[in-house]
């Protein structure tokens, strides 16, 4: 073959290899979300099945965004040497930046510390959710570098960063720590609050010696006043001057804002927002709980605090109202001290449509609807099948040890798979978020569905057992139940769960000084009733 033809041949493939990158780049570029048009922090707001919202989720001190220019210099100075001293120096494509990303897309190490681009990416786009992947972090980046300056991204970086006490940005940050305007904070309040983007949490605790309680807290701004006379925006005079400066004189007292915490060790509670409920009389404290938890697990806490989530539940407003109105009579008709009731209902998808816990210590007392549920003890309610049930019931206990406590989803879970003939459908309030309300067509927001977990399992002969030997009976409005009570002695713990064609369900009742086991059992039972009848009669 002539040298001009292979030469041809090589430049066509050339071409195509080339053409197929792009291709790829283009589709990883689709696939990324878009980079937001303004900084903003926004609460997350949970909705019913129906569309009505029920709650939001947002920071604990109020956030507002700030142009460069609103913020004291000696803040912005802080915040680039500590974390990237050049980053302002330079413009576009950062070669240094998109090295590192490659090293790591091959399996590097993680670099020693995030500079501020790959720090605001993933907060804004979310990375360590695992949305993103190496690949596509790295096409954020340059994609962000050819849209944003570099003043306009620390701008927003500083905008959103977390900074303690439940402080997104550095308007509420120099709010929560110091009382002041972001304009008007000094040399060493900046520096300190720069130390935080690194480690927002447990600087209230008094860590140090008697002399000097806020030793780790004054070391940590020293080490940015350090950095700033490094990055000569410090003199050596104001540096001394700095460091002579105590940590604590200038902080304002935590006790003041309902926040921080007791040990350096613990978490940052107030990272997580503070929860307004919308929706005040259908209990919804232990749902939201439990929705919290999922959020939080997939997209982390700040993405689920500041970034205007909107996301729908599977929980049924009417019906969990009905379920909170009947257990306030069954607790309100109860004489003895100590009253605690539990009511779990999954529809056959494994969503939860009703989730009620609530308790009274004493007759004289508010009946609490706040509160987590807790494991209690199921007595026989399982029988034989307490073994074959135990992955749904308890799955962090050994194989060997048959679990004795349970809370009611789990019990529920765990007779969804007899319900189902021996398909484990994962219990799950989340159904999908998205970035408007779900009133909106789909084709007006972007949502994130989140799928069915749904495994075949197998059916022992022990769960054919127990299906075989649960009552059957009719509800109110005619449809078909099967059920099974339980009881143990020792606590006072009585248990109803059963299935309808549709619904799963089961329901704890316990009282101090339990009244017999077949009046608490057919509490239960009770419960178990009114709760399916109600959502077998909504049209």
């Amino acid at each position: 073959m002539p040298a001009r033809q292979r030469w041809a041949r090589w430049l066509l493939w050339l071409v195509l290899v080339i053409a197929i990158a792009v291709g790829a780049g283009s589709r990883l570029l689709d696939s990324l979300p878009s980079t937001p048009s303004h900084a903003s922090v926004a609460p997350s707001v949970l909705y019913d099945r129906h569309g009505t919202p029920i709650v939001e989720i947002g920071p604990s001190v109020p956030h507002a965004s700030l142009g460069l220019e609103d913020m004291a210099p000696a803040l912005v100075d802080a915040m680039v040497a500590v974390l990237d001293p050049s980053f302002l120096e330079r413009e576009g494509v950062d070669a240094a930046t998109y090295a590192a990303s490659l090293r790591r897309a091959r399996g590097g190490p993680e670099p020693a510390s995030e500079g501020i681009m790959r720090r605001y990416l993933d907060m804004v786009h979310h990375a360590r959710d695992g949305s993103l992947d190496e690949a596509r972090m790295l096409l954020a980046e340059l994609r962000l570098g050819r849209e944003l300056s570099r003043p306009e991204i620390l701008e927003r970086f500083a905008n959103i960063a977390y900074l303690g006490r439940g402080a997104y940005g550095v308007h509420a940050a120099a709010n929560a720590w110091y009382g002041v305007a972001a304009s008007d904070l000094t040399v060493t309040q900046a520096a300190f609050i720069a130390s935080l983007v690194d480690a927002p949490g447990g600087v209230d605790a008094a860590s140090g010696p008697s002399d000097d309680p806020n030793q780790s807290a004054r070391l940590r701004r020293d080490r940015v006043l350090l950095a700033m006379f490094e990055h000569e925006v410090l003199t050596s005079d104001e540096l001394a001057a700095g460091r002579s400066t105590r940590v604590e004189a200038g902080i304002r007292p935590a006790t003041g804002l309902g926040v921080g915490a007791a040990d350096p060790e613990a978490p940052d509670v107030a990272a997580g927002g503070f929860v307004r409920m919308l929706i005040a009389d259908a209990g919804l404290g232990a749902a939201v709980g439990w929705a919290y938890i999922e959020l939080v697990e997939r997209y982390g806490i700040h993405r689920v605090v500041t970034g205007g989530l909107h996301v729908t539940t599977s929980l049924d407003l009417e019906a969990q109202r009905a379920a909170l109105r009947a257990v306030r009579r069954q607790i309100g008709d109860t004489t003895s001290g100590d009253v605690g009731v539990d009511v779990v209902v999954l529809d056959r998808s494994g969503d939860v449509r009703v989730l009620v816990t609530a308790s009274r210590a004493t007759p004289a007392v508010d009946i609490d609807v706040a509160s987590l549920m807790r494991p209690r003890p199921v007595g026989d309610l399982l029988g034989a099948a307490a073994a074959d049930l135990q992955r749904w019931i308890a799955p962090d206990v050994a194989d060997e040890v048959v679990a004795q406590t349970a809370d009611a989803a789990q019990v529920a879970a765990a007779f969804s798979v007899a319900a189902t003939g021996g398909e484990e459908r994962t219990p799950r309030i989340v159904l999908e978020t998205g970035d408007g309300a779900p009133n909106l067509s789909l084709t007006e927001r972007t949502t994130d569905r989140w799928l069915m977990q749904r495994t075949a399992v197998g059916e022992p002969a022990s769960i054919s057992d127990l299906r075989a030997g649960m009552a059957t009976f009719t509800l109110p409005w005619g449809a078909s139940a099967l059920g099974r009570a339980g009881v143990s002695p020792q606590t006072g713990d009585a248990w109803f769960a059963g299935w309808t064609d549709h619904y799963t369900a089961a329901v704890r009742v316990t009282a101090s000084s339990p009244p017999g086991e077949l009046d608490a059992a057919s509490r239960a039972n009770e419960l178990f009733t009114t709760v399916l009848d109600t959502l077998h009669s909504v049209p």
